[in-house]
């Protein structure tokens, strides 16, 4: 039932011309702004005709929250007001209208997007999520579906319908008193009245797969709760792969971030691989050619192994034949210095440059014994030093570290290589206990300038995924 007809007039400003759409968050109409003559959006909720009084509590946020985004692909806000009858209340909310089709309309008419153009949504909807997330309180849509993204002739998409957003101050439960959403298109956290930045993710994925199967998600076939829909799409292995990480039903195993995802998406970071159902997502900066170590990154956990040259059977081997030469060019030093022909001007010079040749087999040898293993997970992180036949092993909590830095060290100017600018290590700063920890001593600049940003950026997640904890 519409609230209005065609050349009503409301608060003697708004002319309705047409009805837009009806939901439960009430119907939009397009109307004529008397003042300007501007065409604008009209979204009206009456107290009256409400199923549920929650539906004007997200009414009214809906218009607080538009208040105050300022994105080019988000509308913008004009109005808000109500007007009292005897009867009733009637709630409005002005906002620009945006010309063009949602994508369900789209669907509807027989619209079949290719891979690209799904592609090239998605990459929008992900900057417009990217610019929410990042709001301070940040902002999670909660309602991402094909009705609520609108797309123009131009091929820009809009996103609209802030009414079931979650912010810093309260939890919003749904019209049932339990969940906010849209069944099909909602993660499984969403349904315990829980969202977090990859809940949209989730959402946007759902929407994705509409728009390549015709089909709504939750007529979709599932494995193990999850949507099985390979077997549904003929797309790119690269963009399937993609898809399987962002509709993880388990939030912490999709991207953590819009950011995150876009950079996979843009193809600015290297490609997902899923293993036995399991997604990693594999390192977000590139990888030096030609570098040993490895690196397992998940959204819970960062495991890295730098193995030493010794650990391997060839590199043992090598030891061996490096121990055996160190050892006969410091017997030919010693029996030098002690020679009873020794002859000051001569002989101090054959030491100097057996030493140096010394050195030069001692420095690589040290190098080759050199390796270590690191894990930083949500709550603790422990690094373990191998050195020949030596170990040591740390363990703190994650939450101590107070920074992680690419350090210069002395000890790297002698086993590092010496053409190198500058010898560094990275170092972990804990608050508690208040110490330094190092390693990476035997890698190049390149494979620690990678490790670092690896570092960094995991532990902006995790900081991230705290403050969202926070937010529940």
């Amino acid at each position: 039932m519409t609230l209005h007809q065609p050349n009503d007039i409301i608060a003697q400003r708004y002319r309705i011309v047409t009805t837009l759409g009806q939901g439960g968050m009430g119907i939009t109409y397009e109307a004529e702004d008397l003042i300007n003559y501007q065409r604008v959006a009209l979204k009206t909720v009456s107290f009256q005709q409400a199923k549920d009084w929650k539906i004007l509590e997200l009414f009214e946020r809906e218009a607080k929250v538009i208040a105050n985004l300022h994105h080019p692909q988000i509308p913008k806000y004009l109005n808000y007001f109500y007007i009292d009858t005897e009867q009733d209340r009637c709630f409005y909310l002005i906002r620009e209208l945006v010309r063009g089709n949602s994508l369900a309309n789209g669907v509807k008419k027989g619209w079949h997007p290719t891979e690209i153009q799904v592609k090239n949504i998605a990459i929008q909807i992900l900057n417009i999520l990217s610019y929410l997330h990042q709001l301070n309180p940040p902002i999670i849509h909660r309602d991402i579906k094909p009705e609520n993204i609108i797309l123009q002739p131009d091929c820009q998409v809009f996103l609209v319908d802030f009414g079931a957003v979650k912010d810093i101050y309260r939890q919003t439960m749904s019209l049932s008193g339990t969940f906010v959403g849209t069944i099909g298109y909602m993660p499984p956290e969403q349904l315990r009245g829980q969202a977090y930045y990859a809940s949209d993710l989730y959402s946007l994925g759902a929407t994705l797969l509409y728009l390549l199967t015709h089909r709504s998600p939750d007529e979709l076939p599932q494995k193990r709760m999850k949507i099985d829909f390979r077997s549904c799409v003929k797309i790119s292995p690269e963009f399937m792969n993609w898809l399987d990480v962002i509709l993880e039903p388990i939030w912490e195993d999709r991207f953590q971030s819009a950011t995150a995802a876009l950079n996979v998406l843009s193809n600015k970071s290297e490609n997902i691989y899923i293993y036995d159902d399991y997604s990693v997502v594999k390192s977000t900066h590139q990888k030096p050619e030609g570098s040993e170590v490895t690196l397992k990154k998940t959204s819970s956990s960062l495991i890295i192994n730098i193995p030493s040259v010794a650990s391997s059977k060839s590199g043992k081997i090598l030891l061996c034949c490096m121990a055996v030469a160190f050892c006969l060019i410091n017997l030919f030093v010693f029996n030098l210095l002690l020679s009873p022909s020794f002859n000051y001007n001569t002989d101090i010079i054959g030491a100097m440059i057996g030493l140096l040749i010394g050195n030069l087999v001692y420095s690589p040898l040290l190098k080759l014994g050199f390796g270590n293993y690191i894990k930083i997970a949500k709550n603790k992180f422990f690094i373990n030093w191998n050195f020949w036949f030596f170990s040591r092993t740390i363990t703190a909590q994650t939450k101590h570290i107070k920074k992680v830095h690419l350090d210069q060290n002395l000890l790297n100017l002698f086993i590092s290589n010496p053409n190198s600018e500058l010898a560094t290590n990275i170092t972990f700063y804990l608050l508690k206990p208040r110490k330094e920890y190092r390693f990476g001593y035997i890698l190049s600049q390149q494979e620690q300038k990678w490790l670092f940003a690896e570092i960094k950026d995991f532990l902006e997640q995790l900081k991230a995924q705290e403050s969202l904890k926070k937010l529940q």
